[in-house]
Protein backbone atom coordinates (compact mmCIF):
# COMPACT_ATOMS: atom_id res chain seq x y z
CA UNK A 1 0.00 0.00 0.00
CA UNK A 2 1.22 3.41 -0.74
CA UNK A 3 0.32 6.57 0.34
CA UNK A 4 0.64 10.18 -0.46
CA UNK A 5 -0.83 11.98 3.18
CA UNK A 6 -3.65 10.57 4.17
CA UNK A 7 -4.24 8.87 0.08
CA UNK A 8 -3.38 5.39 0.27
CA UNK A 9 -3.28 3.39 -2.67
CA UNK A 10 -2.40 -0.18 -3.95
CA UNK A 11 -0.51 1.65 -6.97
CA UNK A 12 0.09 5.52 -7.07
CA UNK A 13 2.10 5.08 -10.24
CA UNK A 14 -1.15 6.35 -12.88
CA UNK A 15 -2.20 8.69 -10.15
CA UNK A 16 1.16 10.44 -10.11
CA UNK A 17 0.73 10.38 -14.32
CA UNK A 18 -2.33 12.57 -13.55
CA UNK A 19 -0.62 14.94 -11.71
CA UNK A 20 2.44 15.45 -13.74
CA UNK A 21 0.13 15.88 -16.96
CA UNK A 22 -1.73 18.54 -15.39
CA UNK A 23 1.41 20.00 -14.13
CA UNK A 24 2.85 20.11 -17.20
CA UNK A 25 -0.48 21.99 -18.70
CA UNK A 26 -0.64 24.36 -15.78
CA UNK A 27 3.01 24.99 -16.75
CA UNK A 28 2.59 25.77 -20.19
CA UNK A 29 -0.89 28.05 -19.08
CA UNK A 30 1.32 30.39 -16.67
CA UNK A 31 4.54 30.14 -19.40
CA UNK A 32 2.07 31.64 -21.96
CA UNK A 33 0.20 34.16 -20.16
CA UNK A 34 3.49 35.41 -18.96
CA UNK A 35 5.03 35.72 -22.66
CA UNK A 36 1.20 37.36 -23.96
CA UNK A 37 2.43 40.19 -21.43
CA UNK A 38 -1.24 40.30 -20.23
CA UNK A 39 -2.02 41.34 -17.17
CA UNK A 40 -5.84 40.09 -17.26
CA UNK A 41 -4.72 36.47 -18.66
CA UNK A 42 -1.39 36.32 -16.38
CA UNK A 43 -3.97 37.04 -13.37
CA UNK A 44 -6.32 34.28 -14.67
CA UNK A 45 -3.17 31.78 -15.07
CA UNK A 46 -1.79 32.28 -11.71
CA UNK A 47 -5.41 31.99 -9.97
CA UNK A 48 -5.86 28.36 -11.74
CA UNK A 49 -2.51 27.41 -10.81
CA UNK A 50 -2.64 28.45 -7.27
CA UNK A 51 -6.29 26.95 -6.86
CA UNK A 52 -5.27 23.75 -8.86
CA UNK A 53 -2.33 23.66 -6.24
CA UNK A 54 -4.49 23.81 -3.62
CA UNK A 55 -7.19 21.13 -4.70
CA UNK A 56 -4.16 19.00 -5.28
CA UNK A 57 -3.14 19.25 -1.42
CA UNK A 58 -6.69 18.50 -0.56
CA UNK A 59 -7.21 15.31 -3.15
CA UNK A 60 -4.39 13.91 -1.42
CA UNK A 61 -4.97 14.89 2.34
CA UNK A 62 -8.80 15.01 3.04
CA UNK A 63 -11.20 12.72 2.26
CA UNK A 64 -13.59 12.73 -0.95
CA UNK A 65 -16.35 14.30 0.55
CA UNK A 66 -14.41 16.89 2.00
CA UNK A 67 -12.38 17.27 -1.03
CA UNK A 68 -15.78 18.61 -2.82
CA UNK A 69 -15.98 20.88 -0.33
CA UNK A 70 -13.08 22.14 -0.92
CA UNK A 71 -13.12 22.14 -4.62
CA UNK A 72 -16.23 23.66 -4.46
CA UNK A 73 -15.27 26.87 -2.20
CA UNK A 74 -12.86 27.45 -4.63
CA UNK A 75 -14.84 27.55 -7.65
CA UNK A 76 -16.69 30.04 -5.67
CA UNK A 77 -13.67 32.35 -5.20
CA UNK A 78 -12.51 32.18 -8.56
CA UNK A 79 -15.88 32.41 -9.88
CA UNK A 80 -16.20 35.69 -7.87
CA UNK A 81 -12.81 37.00 -9.11
CA UNK A 82 -13.62 36.39 -12.46
CA UNK A 83 -16.85 37.78 -12.28
CA UNK A 84 -14.98 40.97 -10.78
CA UNK A 85 -12.24 41.24 -13.53
CA UNK A 86 -15.26 40.59 -16.33
CA UNK A 87 -16.53 44.00 -15.07
CA UNK A 88 -13.70 45.52 -16.92
CA UNK A 89 -12.26 42.85 -19.19
CA UNK A 90 -15.00 40.46 -21.27
CA UNK A 91 -11.87 37.62 -21.02
CA UNK A 92 -12.31 36.35 -17.60
CA UNK A 93 -16.21 36.16 -18.15
CA UNK A 94 -16.13 32.34 -19.66
CA UNK A 95 -13.77 31.62 -17.37
CA UNK A 96 -16.30 32.39 -14.57
CA UNK A 97 -19.07 30.85 -16.62
CA UNK A 98 -16.87 26.98 -16.21
CA UNK A 99 -16.29 27.65 -12.66
CA UNK A 100 -20.27 28.21 -12.33
CA UNK A 101 -21.10 25.11 -14.54
CA UNK A 102 -18.11 23.12 -11.83
CA UNK A 103 -19.98 23.71 -8.66
CA UNK A 104 -23.39 23.24 -9.84
CA UNK A 105 -22.11 20.18 -11.85
CA UNK A 106 -20.58 19.10 -8.05
CA UNK A 107 -23.59 20.19 -6.56
CA UNK A 108 -25.66 17.93 -8.62
CA UNK A 109 -23.22 14.87 -8.12
CA UNK A 110 -23.19 14.98 -4.38
CA UNK A 111 -26.96 15.20 -4.66
CA UNK A 112 -27.38 12.49 -7.07
CA UNK A 113 -25.06 10.52 -5.72
CA UNK A 114 -22.84 10.34 -9.29
CA UNK A 115 -20.06 8.15 -8.44
CA UNK A 116 -16.22 9.16 -7.32
CA UNK A 117 -14.95 7.97 -11.06
CA UNK A 118 -17.91 9.93 -13.34
CA UNK A 119 -17.12 13.27 -10.88
CA UNK A 120 -13.40 13.42 -10.45
CA UNK A 121 -13.90 12.88 -14.55
CA UNK A 122 -15.87 15.77 -15.24
CA UNK A 123 -14.68 17.84 -13.13
CA UNK A 124 -11.22 17.25 -14.96
CA UNK A 125 -12.76 17.81 -18.47
CA UNK A 126 -14.07 21.37 -16.94
CA UNK A 127 -10.45 22.36 -15.74
CA UNK A 128 -9.00 20.91 -18.95
CA UNK A 129 -11.49 23.14 -21.45
CA UNK A 130 -10.03 26.34 -18.05
CA UNK A 131 -6.75 26.12 -19.21
CA UNK A 132 -7.33 25.47 -23.00
CA UNK A 133 -9.44 28.79 -22.82
CA UNK A 134 -6.14 30.48 -20.97
CA UNK A 135 -4.30 28.91 -23.70
CA UNK A 136 -5.91 30.02 -26.54
CA UNK A 137 -6.13 33.28 -25.33
CA UNK A 138 -2.93 33.84 -24.65
CA UNK A 139 -1.99 32.39 -28.37
CA UNK A 140 -4.87 34.79 -29.75
CA UNK A 141 -3.34 37.52 -28.16
CA UNK A 142 0.26 36.56 -29.45
CA UNK A 143 -0.90 36.60 -32.94
CA UNK A 144 -2.62 39.70 -32.43
CA UNK A 145 0.46 41.58 -31.02
CA UNK A 146 2.35 40.05 -34.10
CA UNK A 147 -0.02 41.29 -36.61
CA UNK A 148 -0.27 44.45 -35.19
CA UNK A 149 4.01 44.54 -35.47
CA UNK A 150 3.97 44.04 -38.93
CA UNK A 151 0.84 46.23 -39.78
CA UNK A 152 1.12 49.94 -40.00
CA UNK A 153 -1.79 51.01 -39.20
CA UNK A 154 -2.97 50.56 -35.88
CA UNK A 155 -5.73 47.72 -34.46
CA UNK A 156 -9.26 49.14 -34.00
CA UNK A 157 -12.23 47.79 -32.82
CA UNK A 158 -12.16 44.57 -30.54
CA UNK A 159 -8.74 43.57 -31.16
CA UNK A 160 -7.54 46.83 -29.97
CA UNK A 161 -9.24 46.10 -27.23
CA UNK A 162 -8.24 42.79 -26.82
CA UNK A 163 -4.63 43.56 -26.98
CA UNK A 164 -4.79 46.17 -24.64
CA UNK A 165 -6.17 43.90 -21.64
Amino acid sequence: MQCIFSYCKEDLSGDLFVVAFYATLVLATVGLSLIARSRAIRAAALLIAGAWALSLFAFFYVKIPAYYLAVVLLDTALAYHFWRMAKVHIFPAPLCVIQLVDIAFVAFALTVGLSTYWTLFVMNRLFELTLAYLIGCALFRLHILRRQRKSKTPLTGWRANFVVG
